[in-house]
């Protein structure tokens, strides 16, 4: 992202060390960042139940099973409703000798160490300001939620690490006239769809952006935005058809509307607005809904109507890389939004609002960088006194203090924030009881994947009479409520944790089973016949 230097050249090789010198800051905003991430996962990374998931297809991985999981009886299972991308990067680390675990920790304090550089080399690029690229990158460290993300288990810090380079790469392919830049782009699009499917929208963006923005002839652009897709596509379609040939089916998921869960609306409402003034500062939701969308839609909306007025939607002007960078972040957003909609009205009605923050984090990376450089284009823009710049500058400082007000509750209650693997610290007589069951007695639970978070077992799941994702009646219920009660008969136990929905009481109610160990977060029951 820094030209490279030539020899004989004393002007550009002051130029390039000067460069280098302004990406200091960046570095040390990386090193921050990779510290805070070791702090607050000191007693162990994140984990909820799609961590389960990845850490179990991560070792049967490296067992020679595939991307597969074990069931409660231990057999094997294809995953088919989670990409193999953060799988597969853990298995590499496991594979060199580390624990899955502590892998998983490793990889994502280094993760958030290169998301903050990427971001800060993204702006710095297409700014050319020192301060907009520290601005920018600090909100990322210090916003709780990318804090928290990047402390977790889950695919969204190595999805927003590949999204950053394809944008990088976007930019500097089509502002070159690069074929091959754009290639490689395509390439790590397919990486970044195996590892959160909503990568789709990369690949959109990308391929509209080539079409519209690039520098040569309509043959030119034509073949480039094929080259791109094909490439982004290829790997995901061999990845279809090994999914379908072991597990008979693409994703467990299917295509039937639903109304979105308001409570999840609201979240997703929430999260950004959050983005801008923090959950705490003390106005009604409205205004601070209408001051949220002006502020951080300042720069967009400048970048966007001066470009109407001055060329069209046609080739970029003068710094093609500035120019291209803002087009393509802006259209990924759009199509990001598009998908997580499309998602809750047609394929998942069971999305909890609390995943929301989870879902959005990539969004907020994006927005970050794309309203910072053109908020910094439009200061240099208007600047006829100090005062555009000072006002730009003490409104960055304003969302950064609202943001590290967020981020140090987060660090000071880690044990709020890390999910399952907190109740080994917090719970340890339940995890003990867990750990000395006979490993020859089947596990049945509302939560499989925090018996294997604290145990590393497989654990079969609580039959529940309604799909959580489509909203209707399962045809298997009483039948894997008749394959339950005999494992009770020969020894099998139920471990419910926390207070149990009204699904889950009629299931228990079904299975017949009564009480056999008490804790404060899980209850141990036994079959109640004889």
């Amino acid at each position: 992202m820094i030209e490279p230097m030539r020899a004989n050249d004393p002007v550009r090789a002051l130029a390039w060390w000067t460069e280098l010198a302004a990406l200091v800051p960046a570095l040390v905003i990386a090193m921050l960042g990779m510290g805070l991430v070791l702090y607050l996962t000191r007693n162990g990374a994140g984990a909820s139940g799609d961590s389960a998931w990845y850490i179990m297809g991560a070792q049967n991985l490296l067992l020679g099973n595939g991307f597969s999981r074990f069931s409660g009886g231990g057999e094997l299972r294809a995953i088919t409703q989670f990409p193999p991308g953060l799988s597969v990067a853990l298995a590499g680390l496991s594979g060199a000798g580390m624990a899955t675990f502590a892998a998983a920790r490793l990889f994502n304090t280094l993760l958030f160490g290169a998301n903050l550089l990427l971001t800060a080399l993204l702006i710095y690029r297409a700014s050319r300001s020192g301060w907009a690229m520290i601005l920018g990158s600090v909100l990322v460290l210090t916003s709780s939620k990318q804090i928290e993300i990047h402390s977790w288990i889950v695919a969204e810090p190595l999805y927003i690490f590949l999204s950053l380079i394809v944008a990088h790469l976007i930019a500097l392919g089509i502002s070159s006239s690069s074929r091959r830049v754009l290639g490689l782009a395509g390439g790590l699009v397919a990486v970044a769809i195996l590892t959160r499917y909503v990568g789709f929208t990369l690949l959109a963006a990308g391929a509209l952006c080539i079409l519209l923005l690039g520098q040569r002839n309509a043959k030119w652009r034509l073949g480039s935005a094929g080259l791109f897709v094909l490439l982004g596509l290829v790997p995901v379609v061999w990845w279809v058809a090994i999914s379908v040939s072991d597990g008979g089916a693409i994703a467990n998921r299917k295509v039937l509307f639903h109304f979105i869960n308001p409570d999840l609306m609201r979240a997703y409402q929430a999260e950004v607005v959050s983005w801008v003034f923090g959950r705490q500062l003390p106005l009604p939701w409205r205004p601070r809904a209408i001051l949220a969308v002006l502020i951080a839609s300042i720069g967009p909306l400048y970048f966007l109507v001066s470009r109407i007025r001055s060329a069209g939607l046609g080739r970029p002007r003068g710094d093609a890389y500035s120019e291209v960078l803002p087009w393509f972040l802006g259209t990924y957003l759009l199509a990001y939004i598009g998908v997580l909609t499309a998602n809750s009205l047609l394929l998942d009605a069971g999305t909890p609002p609390a995943a929301a923050a989870r879902y959005m984090a990539p969004a907020y990376v994006a927005l970050i960088i794309l309203s910072t450089v053109t908020t910094t284009g439009l200061v240099r823009q208007v600047q006829v006194t100090k005062l555009p710049a000072t006002f730009a500058l003490s409104l960055g400082l304003l969302l950064i203090s609202l943001n590290f007000d967020q981020s140090i509750d987060l660090l000071g209650e880690p044990g709020l924030s890390l999910g399952y693997v907190m109740i080994r610290s917090n719970e340890p007589e339940l995890v003990k009881a867990l750990n000395e069951l006979d490993p020859d007695v089947p596990i049945i639970s509302n939560n499989p994947e925090t018996v294997f978070i604290l145990t590393e077992r497989p654990a079969y799941i609580l039959p529940i009479r309604v799909d959580s994702q489509t909203q209707t009646e399962r045809s298997d219920y009483q039948q894997n409520i008749d394959a339950h009660r005999r494992r009770l008969k020969s020894g099998a136990v139920v471990v419910i944790f926390g207070n149990p929905d009204e699904l889950a009481l009629a299931a228990m109610n079904d299975l017949n089973v009564s009480p056999l160990l008490g804790f404060s977060t899980a209850m141990f029951y036994k079959s109640g016949e004889g």
